[in-house]
């Protein structure tokens, strides 16, 4: 598609140039004057609203004017991200999200106005491997037997992802790699990560794919099976998923799951690049408190710091992967 070259080079563009010249401005002391708004896409309760509640309370003290926080969740993050960039560009909203892969996801179903050009990344804070759990009273205790399940009763078993989400394609990549029509399980979309884990925590579905740091609240509720990772994982006792199906000899790669963080209005970074510089040097500030990141990491929650430059090219990069699984017109 001709807007995805275009965003492309719209958007890396411009991280190269806050890499190589924007960050050296000096910040008007004058921006902020008035209260910030963070959109999140996203129900209450999931990994991106936690973080992004605390990363707001944070900063608004590092900025000195108040945060406050709205969720506007509906159709995998594409409603809040609609409602974000119909919002004032004066550096008064920015889209505190899961930046992969929920966009990337919004531009190739609904072929929106937007395209990755009209943000500006600014980082991608937490980037999590996406998790298989079961409920914990089923009776299955590895992958393959309850693959083994679907293949004998198909249509019975319930899988809750987030919409849009990694979960959503992990999912099927799986099932193609034990040999399952996509239909062999009954995908449950939710529109935020703590209805769908609370779903399969209380059993009102029997399976969850979905981020593995932000499951570890529901851990004493669910049996994990594998995770989509390359190697495994400290804080979960499962395999990797390529673990799993090593006795049918065969390997696959899946998707890296969510990078939750902040994106500005494209038009606010190139219009006010010195205040788009403040709010950047202010992010990257409080994730060098240590009391602040002690904090997150208490809570299970990423803390790092990629900056401009690099959170475009792992979007970027994720979007031509996800491209490949884009639903034909």
């Amino acid at each position: 598609m001709a807007y995805r070259n275009r965003s492309f080079v719209r958007a890396l563009t411009f991280a190269i140039a806050l890499a190589t010249g924007g960050s050296a401005v000096q910040a008007e002391e004058a921006w902020p004057t008035r209260q910030i708004t963070f959109v999140i896409p996203f129900g209450t309760g999931g990994s991106v609203d936690r973080s992004m509640r605390l990363l707001a309370e944070q900063m608004q003290h590092e900025l000195e004017v108040p945060i406050r926080v709205v969720n506007q969740k509906g159709g995998g993050g594409h409603v809040g991200t609609t409602y974000f960039l119909s919002q004032p560009t004066d550096g008064s909203f920015f889209l505190a999200t899961a930046i992969h892969p929920y966009i990337s996801n919004a531009i190739l179903e609904f072929q929106p106005d937007y395209d990755l050009g009209d943000f500006a990344f600014i980082n991608g804070q937490w980037t999590d491997v996406d998790l298989f759990a079961i409920n914990k009273d089923l009776p299955f205790a590895t992958l393959q037997e309850f693959m083994q399940a679907v293949k004998e009763e198909p249509g019975r078993y319930r899988v809750s992802v987030v919409t849009g989400s990694t979960g959503e394609i992990n999912i099927q990549l799986a099932l193609e790699a034990f040999g399952l029509p996509a239909d062999a399980v009954n995908i449950v979309t939710y529109e935020g990560g703590g209805t769908a884990r609370t779903a399969v925590a209380g059993g009102q579905v029997d399976m969850t794919v979905i981020s593995a740091s932000g499951s570890l609240p529901v851990a004493e509720f669910i049996r994990p099976l594998a995770v989509a990772s390359a190697e495994r994982l400290e804080d979960w006792d499962a395999p990797t998923l390529n673990e799993t199906l090593a006795d049918r000899g065969v390997t696959l790669t899946p998707l890296a799951g969510s990078m939750r963080g902040v994106a500005a209005n494209a038009v606010f970074a190139a219009e006010h690049p010195q205040e788009f510089d403040r709010f950047v040097a202010a992010y990257e500030t409080v994730l060098q408190d240590e009391d602040f990141v002690a904090q997150l990491h208490d809570q299970n929650i990423g803390a790092d710091w990629l900056g401009p430059e690099r959170t475009t090219e792992m979007v970027l990069s994720n979007f031509d992967i996800l491209s490949r699984f884009a639903k034909p017109d």
